[in-house]
């Protein structure tokens, strides 16, 4: 079958090796930019295969995560290849997010090289580009507008301004990025890695300022109105244009960047769309300049870069000292403004009294001649009166007249007074206002105080960062000098390897010298030897010739005594004078012959001790150099491999760790496993229940939360599988976690059976929630590195997402099958939040459930302290007692839990609501926010109940087994509210942990209750017997008057008893089941 994903499937192995080079390459840990014909090569495979699989299993195989540079580098050739790659890599790209997340939050942790933050902040920007190519389809990496148009046309305007808004909020995010870029440069450094992420931003950049142009051009052509309508995009539009002409004219003033593409140019764009002139700018196209430039044109860059970098320094600092002085300057001018303006409002303030106080003399002097007037007038009015009675009319129209003007006058002194009044208020005017131009001063002054004071800050914090620097380098300093010491060690035990070595040469020279006077002495040995077989043959054949054999004789003799040594001379004596002898007994030769053998025996004898002596001697220094070979053989292993014997124990002490930690995390994975196979054993046995207090919209937030848990494990795993030796305590965090969360999960489910209306959704809902568990079992099981062993690196990330994708599809089953059951849930929870506010139904709901636990304490001190029936005795007095204070101890207790789960859920809202309100995150989790509601009814109706129950049980209404139900089940509706607020709490918070240490005194208290109700119940019935007067003893006598027969018969009437009972109880579990399962009711009223 031909290869689906190959056009030529022949290469498909000679070109993955080729792409997993130019990966390691493109992705090295040099601080440089990915060459551009690597970067090609991975472009064109996917253009050949259409598939960008390889190149994602290829980046997923290195550890990136684990060396900043290579994870940037990573990002910038995923950038280009999801532009300028065949069209599968982006729909491929989007089922990568989890790992390119995960890139990203390895670059949060910061990072020494200055790369996190932008690992961060780039690894965000390709996910926003994800997230719009999901949305839009239609676009390919670079934006195009001819294919977009053929694909989708500008018909539909909503759909048109829509896409352009979120094109344009594409375009701030990268606008986000290059700055950061630029921020982050490094003084003194030629910043090549770091420039060459720009080259993708720019090309993408001009590409969606393009189609934005031409779009909104298109837009306004074909809209009616649509100057109006679009003004919201042509003003953004405006905006961004003019950042990207900033963009551009700091990308041209780097050389290294106009190396790579073409520089760019703002050129103006004239459309009709838009009042103001607008612009589109020149597509910088990539060059084909070589990027191997030589070492002398890299060294003036470098150079230009660092005078660029001192002269921007000068710029800045200039630029700074202006600022100050132009804030100075203003300061100066506004207090200078304002004592002209105080001067002015003071001058005019003199000019409007004196012109008020020369106004009222005017009116005063008006009115003191108007008095006069008046007077004489009067003295007139007499006159004529008393000298002209014919007149008197005259004389009243006149004095009519003369009122007349009184009244003026009058009324004019009244406009006066409120004149004054007017410029009294506008007198309180420019006072007021010289008061605000004075609050106004103070703020400016304040201003510059914070401006200083936050100079003085940066001050500081260089000064802490030099500091920090200078620590740092007293470090490096010290452990300079450790390592310089631990290297003197090494040379002090190099020259002892060279003593022994010296030592060794002396010893092998001595050695040597010995063995050549061993060979000496073997050819003395031979030579002998061949001597005596000469005389001896000689002395045989003739004895006339016996002097020449003699003279020969004496001249090997004489030749032997030169060459003997030492150890040789007795010999050569004794040798001589046996000769003189046998010279003066020649005669004598057969006594002198058998004397010379004796000698010469005698001789051999010497000759075999001495070479013996010799071999021994030379065995004994033979060992002695053996000695001394393996000791200067372990001397120089010693000296030689002193590092790498470190070395190996160092790489032995990681392996052995490795292993171990392995170890631990299959012990981990297993004891999951297990903890969920003994959940499962406890959800498949039908004696026991599921949480009766389980409700769907619980059971809902239980999914969610494992949902995200299974998220992080995944995540968690994938990058310890990718790094092995990163961090583990995340990984081992959330194993537990959604192991723990697995095993609450399926007793709730089973809770939720009630809800059932058939057994075929009940079988669903188990055979659901079962898939879930052994999924999650399975989780684990193939998390072991028995199995991780059996498969290939590169392919364990893909198992690990495998496994998580198949969890999550039957969780989502789950999910909606739990959904349906949401709409049956009673108690009118829903109603309740529908027409209230969360915030304050759960507030009233914790204060209904601590009201209800202070109300149980009071009545049982109330029932403790009322006087005690008179009929009971004093052992019935004494049981009473004990129920009473183990009661009270569990409302204490209870209460203690309600206090602890307030604080809790304050602490979960506080964390999870962030910059919302209380009332938004409960709406955001409403289905734990009804979980919480219905946990709190819980808690306060079963506790009313404990104690109403004993209430009953001391009045002898009700027996102790309904003290017993009822402590267990406020047991189990105190486990209903800690498993919520456990939910959302954060792991190891404070408040979790008391809430857990009051959940387990609250069980405990249950224990005791239920313990001490049965040793009570034992007791009770003993006492019954002993008042009707049975006894062990007298039962016991009773037995053994029994006959066989009797025994028998009573024998098997205990039996058809305990059968009875037997099938008694399975009717009455079967009547709860169907009770709970159809006549569930929690309704408020019932709380009540």
């Amino acid at each position: 079958m031909k290869n689906a994903y190959s056009l030529r499937a022949g290469d498909r192995f000679k070109a993955e090796s080729e792409l997993l080079q130019a990966i390691k390459k493109s992705t090295s840990s040099d601080e440089n930019a990915p060459k551009q014909k690597h970067v090609r090569k991975i472009i064109v495979f996917t253009w050949d295969f259409k598939t960008s699989i390889p190149v994602w299993n290829g980046l997923q195989s290195f550890p990136l995560i684990g060396d900043e540079v290579s994870c940037f580098k990573a990002l910038i050739v995923i950038h280009k290849f999801i532009r300028n790659g065949a069209p599968m890599c982006i729909v491929e790209a989007l089922q990568k997010t989890v790992y390119l997340e995960s890139l990203g939050k390895s670059g949060s942790q910061g990072s020494w090289k200055g790369y996190g933050i932008l690992i961060h902040a780039y690894t965000n920007y390709i996910l926003a580009k994800l997230e719009y190519h999901r949305l839009h389809p239609e676009f390919n990496g670079c934006f195009d507008y001819e294919e977009y148009i053929s694909l989708r046309g500008t018909y539909d305007p909503n759909e048109g301004y829509e896409t352009i808004n979120d094109l344009m909020s594409l375009q701030d995010r990268l606008d986000e990025l290059q700055k950061l870029l630029f921020r982050n440069f490094t003084p003194g450094s030629n910043n090549e890695c770091k420039i060459s992420a720009l080259v993708p931003l720019v090309e993408e950049s001009y590409g969606i300022y393009n189609f934005a142009t031409r779009m909104l051009k298109a837009m306004h052509g074909r809209v009616d109105g649509a100057d109006e309508a679009l003004e919201p995009l042509r003003d953004r539009y405006n905006t961004q244009h003019h950042r990207l002409r900033k963009f551009y004219a700091d990308c041209s003033k780097l050389r290294y960047l106009t190396s790579l593409i073409s520089d760019p140019q703002n050129v103006l764009y004239e459309g009709d769309f838009v009042p103001m002139e607008s612009l589109d700018l020149q597509n910088p196209s990539i060059s084909q300049q070589s990027e191997d430039s030589e070492a002398d044109r890299l060294e003036r860059e470098r150079k230009d870069l660092e005078r660029a970098r001192v002269e921007q320094e000068k710029l800045q600092i200039d630029q700074q000292a202006r600022e100050l002085q132009r804030i100075e300057n203003e300061r100066l001018q506004m207090e200078q403004s304002a004592r002209e303006t105080q001067r002015l409002q003071m001058e005019e303030q003199q000019r409007e009294q004196m012109r008020i106080a020369q106004e009222q003399q005017l009116m005063e002097q008006r009115a003191r001649e108007q008095q006069l007037q008046f007077d004489e007038l009067q003295r007139q009015r007499l006159l004529q009166e008393q000298m002209q009675l014919d007149q008197q009319r005259n004389v009243v129209g006149k004095l009519q007249e003369h009122e007349n003007q009184i009244s003026l006058l009058n009324s004019q002194h009244e406009r006066d007074q409120l004149a004054l009044s007017q410029y009294s208020q506008r007198v309180s005017a420019l006072e007021l206002q010289l008061n605000q131009q004075k609050v106004l001063m103070q703020q400016s002054d304040s201003s510059k105080d914070e401006l200083i004071k936050a100079l003085q800050a940066q001050i500081e914090q260089w000064k802490q960062k030099y500091e920090a620097l200078a620590k740092l380098y007293a470090q490096l300093r010290q452990e300079h000098f450790d390592l310089l010491g631990k290297y003197k060690n090494l040379y002090s035990k190099a020259n002892e390897a060279d003593e022994a070595n010296r030592k060794l040469i002396q010893m092998q020279e001595f050695v040597s010298s010995k063995n050549l006077e061993l060979a000496e002495l073997m050819g003395e040995r031979d030579k002998a030897r061949d001597e005596i077989s000469k005389v001896q043959n000689a002395s045989k054949n003739e004895i006339s010739n016996l002097e020449n054999e003699l003279s020969n004789m004496r001249e090997l003799l004489s030749e032997k005594t030169r060459a003997h040594s030492r150890e040789l001379e007795n010999l050569k004596l004794d040798f001589d004078r046996e000769n003189s002898e046998f010279m003066s007994q020649l005669n004598h030769y057969k006594t002198e012959y058998e004397m010379s053998q004796e000698k010469l025996v005698e001789l051999q004898n010497r000759l075999d001790n001495t070479i013996q002596e010799k071999d021994e001697e030379i065995a004994i220094y033979q060992a002695g150099m053996d000695q001394s070979i393996i000791a200067l053989s372990n001397a120089q292993q010693q000296a030689v491999g002193s590092r790498s014997d470190l070395q190996q124990k160092l790489k032995e002490l990681a392996r052995d760790h490795a292993s171990k930690l392995l170890r631990i995390l299959d012990s981990i994975f297993q004891s999951c496993s297990e903890s969920i196979s003994d959940s499962l054993y406890n959800f498949s046995n039908q004696d026991l229940h599921g949480s009766f207090f389980a409700t769907p919209s619980f059971v809902l937030a239980e999914i969610e939360q494992i949902n995200g848990s299974s998220n992080t494990f995944s995540n968690n795993f994938s990058g310890y599988l990718v790094n092995p030796e990163g961090e583990q305590t995340q990984l081992i965090k959330s194993a537990t976690d959604l192991a723990s969360m697995i095993s609450s999960l399926l007793p709730n489910v089973k809770g939720l059976v009630r809800y059932s209306t058939n057994f075929e959704e009940t079988d669903q809902l188990n055979s659901l929630v079962v898939s879930v568990a052994d999924l999650g079992k399975t989780f684990f099981i193939k998390g072991q590195s028995k199995v991780m062993q059996s498969i290939p690196v590169t392919r364990r990330p893909e198992i690990v997402v495998s496994v998580n994708r198949d969890f999550q599809n039957s969780l989502f089953q789950l999910a909606e099958t739990v959904e349906k059951l949401v709409s049956r849930e009673e108690g009118g929870v829903r109603s309740l939040v529908e027409n209230e506010d969360l915030s304050d139904v759960v507030d009233r709901e914790m204060m209904n459930a601590v009201s209800a636990i202070q109300a149980a304490s009071s009545k049982i001190q109330q029932i403790m302290v009322t006087k005690t029936n008179s009929n009971l005795t004093d052992e019935q007095v004494n049981i009473n007692d004990a129920i009473l204070d183990n009661v009270l101890n569990m409302t204490n207790a209870i209460a203690r839990l309600i206090q602890a789960s307030k604080v809790s859920q304050q602490e979960i809202v506080a964390e999870g609501k962030g910059s919302s309100t209380k009332t938004a995150f409960y709406k955001q989790h409403n289905r734990w926010t009804e979980g919480l509601i219905s946990a709190a009814k819980s808690v306060a109706m079963s506790t009313n109940f404990l104690v109403e129950i004993a209430d009953s049980v001391i009045r002898g209404e009700k027996s102790l087994e309904d003290l017993v139900i009822a402590a267990r089940e406020v047991s189990a509706s105190t486990a209903q509210l800690v498993a919520a607020s456990r939910v959302k709490s954060r792991l190891h918070s404070k408040a979790l942990n008391e809430l857990e240490v009051a959940a387990k005194e609250v069980t405990r208290v249950s224990k005791d209750l239920v313990r001490a109700v049965f040793d009570l119940s034992e007791k009770s019935d003993a006492m019954k017997d002993l008042n009707n007067g049975i006894s062990e003893q007298s039962q016991r006598q009773v037995y053994q008057n029994w006959s066989s027969y009797e025994f028998k018969t009573n024998e098997m009437e205990q039996q058809v008893a305990i059968l009875k009972l037997e099938k008694d109880l399975v009717t009455a579990r079967r009547k709860l089941a169907e009770m709970r399962k159809f006549g569930y009711h929690a309704e408020d009223s019932d709380v009540e």
